[in-house]
C-alpha cells in the first residue's frame, strides 16, 4: 500500500489538517502548519537506498510513493486512505446498494454489502476511478464463509460467527523444542496460538477443535504434553483474570523499570548468568547470535565507515608488552568514534596540554599506540550497557582467552571500570573459554 499512495495529495491533505488544528500542533511543537508539512515532503522527496555492489555504492531514490521503513509512513497512508473512503456508503447509495458496515486494516477493507453482483460491480468500478494508484479488488463469501485477515467469518441467519482461519499455504511450522533458544519464547509460541484461538473462536466447538489442533502441532515437534498443557492453561488463567481484573491504581512507590541487556544465547549458562543480573536490577533477554538476516544481507547492506559509527566500545593496543601479548586500551562512547579517537591522539602526543595528565595513555608517551588500527569490539545505545560492556572488556585481555583480577596488569586503563563487581569474574571466565 506505501508505494501506491500519491504523496503530493496525502501532504496537501495533511497541511490542511493541520492548519485546522493549529491550537493542538502548538501545544507539541513551536513549527509553523506549513513548515511541518513542508519538513514532511523534504523527508519523503529524498528516501534513498544504498546497496554495496562489490567496491562500489549503488544509490537509489524513491520516486513514488512511501517508503516502507518510514516511521511516519504508516500516518500518512492511514490518513490518505481515510480521506479516500470518506464516500464509500454515498457512491455505493447512488449505484443503487448499500454498505451497513465496513472496517478496514491497512490496505484489507472488510464490508458488508447489500445489492446484486451488477451494482457491486459498477460500485468497484468507481471506487477504481478515484484514484488510478488505488486499485480495488474484491474476494466474496462462498458457501457463506468469507476469509479475513486470519478470521474466518460466518454468515449465519441471526449472527456472525468467528473462528481462526489459515492459508493453504500454511506449513504449521513452529520452532522445535530442541531448539537452542531460550525456554520461555518455546512457552510464547504456544501461548501466541492459545490466546488466538481463544480471542478468535466465537463457538465452545471450534475453541477446544483449535485447542486439541495445537496440541498436536506442537507434540508433532517435539513439545511434551505435559509442556503444552501446562501454557494452554496459564494463557487460560491470564485471560480469564485479566478480563475481570480492573485498572490499577497509580502507585505513589513504584519500582523503576529494569535495565534491559540483549546478550547471546548460552545454553545453561545463560539462566545462571540471569540470575546473577537480577539481583543488580539487570533484566537479561536472549538474542540468537546469528540470524538468517545477518546472513544474507550483512554484505549487500550499507555500512557505515568504522569512524563514523557511534555508540561503541572500542579497542587500541599499545606496542609496549607484557608476556608478550601487547598492552590494550578498552573504551566506550556515545560519539563517533573518529571523535574520540581524535581526543586520544591529543591527549597522547600532548596537544591538549589540559588533558594531558588525565589521559590514559599519557604514561605511554614513549610507546605507539596503533590508533589506526582500532577496533570496535560491541555496540550499545544505552550509557549504562556500555560501561559494564567496557569493564567486562577490560578484564578480558589479548585474545579474551584469560580473565584477569587485575587489569591494570596489562591493560593501560587506570582501572577496571565502575560497574562491574569481581563476583562476575567466574561467570565472565566460562564465556571467555
Amino acid at each position: 500500500m506505501f508505494p501506491s499512495i500519491p504523496t503530493q495529495t496525502a501532504i496537501s491533505l495533511i497541511r490542511t489538517q493541520l492548519r485546522d488544528n493549529r491550537d493542538a500542533l502548538s501545544d507539541v511543537t513551536c513549527l509553523k502548519p506549513d513548515a511541518v508539512a513542508d519538513l514532511l515532503n523534504i523527508s519523503i522527496q529524498n528516501c534513498h537506498a544504498v546497496i554495496q555492489d562489490g567496491d562500489k555504492e549503488r544509490w537509489f531514490r524513491q520516486t513514488t510513493g512511501l517508503a516502507m521503513g518510514k516511521s511516519y509512513s504508516p500516518v500518512v497512508a492511514d490518513l490518505y486512505m481515510g480521506h479516500w473512503e470518506a464516500d464509500l456508503e454515498l457512491l455505493a447509495a447512488n449505484c443503487g446498494g448499500r454498505v451497513h458496515a465496513f472496517c478496514r486494516y491497512a490496505d484489507d477493507y472488510l464490508v458488508l454489502f447489500e445489492g446484486s453482483d451488477d451494482i457491486l460491480s459498477t460500485w468497484v468500478n468507481q471506487l477504481n476511478s478515484k484514484d488510478s494508484s488505488i486499485n480495488v479488488t474484491t474476494d466474496l463469501e462462498v458457501n457463506r464463509q468469507l476469509p479475513y485477515l486470519d478470521i474466518c467469518i460466518t454468515r449465519r441467519d441471526d449472527k456472525f460467527c468467528t473462528k481462526v482461519y489459515r492459508k493453504s499455504c500454511n506449513t504449521n511450522q513452529v520452532p522445535a523444542f530442541s531448539s537452542y533458544t531460550e525456554t520461555r519464547y518455546l512457552r510464547a509460541a504456544i501461548r501466541s496460538d492459545c490466546t488466538r484461538a481463544i480471542r478468535y473462536c466465537s463457538s465452545m466447538r471450534d475453541r477446544q477443535q483449535e485447542l486439541d489442533f495445537i496440541r498436536q502441532k506442537f507434540h508433532h515437534h517435539g513439545y511434551p504434553r505435559s509442556f503444552i498443557d501446562s501454557a494452554i492453561q496459564k494463557t487460560r488463567t491470564d485471560l480469564r483474570l485479566k478480563a475481570r481484573a480492573l485498572p490499577a491504581p497509580p502507585s505513589a512507590n513504584s519500582h523503576p523499570a529494569p535495565v534491559r541487556v540483549s546478550v547471546p544465547f548460552a545454553g545453561p549458562l545463560f539462566y545462571q548468568l540471569k540470575r546473577e543480573a537480577s539481583k543488580i536490577g539487570i533484566q537479561l533477554v536472549s538474542k540468537p547470535s546469528v540470524t538468517i538476516g545477518s546472513l544474507l544481507c550483512s554484505k549487500a547492506k550499507h555500512h557505515l565507515p568504522k569512524l563514523q559509527q557511534s555508540n561503541v566500545i572500542y579497542r587500541i593496543e599499545c606496542s609496549c608488552q607484557v608476556d608478550g601479548d601487547p598492552m590494550v586500551y578498552i573504551g566506550e562512547t556515545d560519539r563517533e568514534l573518529g571523535t574520540r579517537l581524535r581526543e586520544h591522539r591529543e591527549s597522547w602526543t600532548g596537544a591538549v596540554r589540559s588533558r594531558a595528565n588525565t589521559s590514559a595513555f599519557s604514561t605511554h608517551r614513549d610507546c605507539s599506540p596503533a590508533f589506526d588500527a582500532i577496533k570496535i569490539l560491541n555496540r550499545a545505545s544505552h550509557h549504562q550497557m556500555r560501561l559494564l560492556l567496557e569493564s567486562a572488556y577490560i578484564r578480558t585481555v589479548g585474545r579474551r582467552e584469560a580473565v584477569l583480577v587485575s587489569p591494570n596488569d596489562a591493560n593501560v586503563n587506570r582501572n577496571s571500570g565502575a560497574l562491574l563487581h569481581d563476583r562476575w569474574l567466574p561467570i565472565i571466565r566460562r564465556f571467555c573459554q
